[in-house]
């Protein structure tokens, strides 16, 4: 068996399904977590209306979201 680890073996999409065929053990998952560098400075929060989720419109000329009754 291969023990090198891929980033396609860690990606967080197929994770849950390598662990449970033994391709990754949680020491593995728990290392690369460990590794990944943090972006946190890097980030800027963006404000989108989201009327799917409840939240109200904020712009001019938007459906007001329906409550669902």
């Amino acid at each position: 068996m291969n023990n090198q680890k891929t980033p396609w073996d860690l990606d967080v999409r197929v994770r849950e399904r390598n662990l449970r065929k033994g391709v990754l053990d949680e020491k593995d998952v728990e290392k690369h977590l460990k590794e990944l560098p943090d972006s946190a400075a890097n980030a800027e929060n963006v404000s989108i209306p989201q009327p799917a989720v409840g939240s109200p419109p904020s712009q001019p000329g938007c459906p007001p979201s329906s409550s669902g009754t």
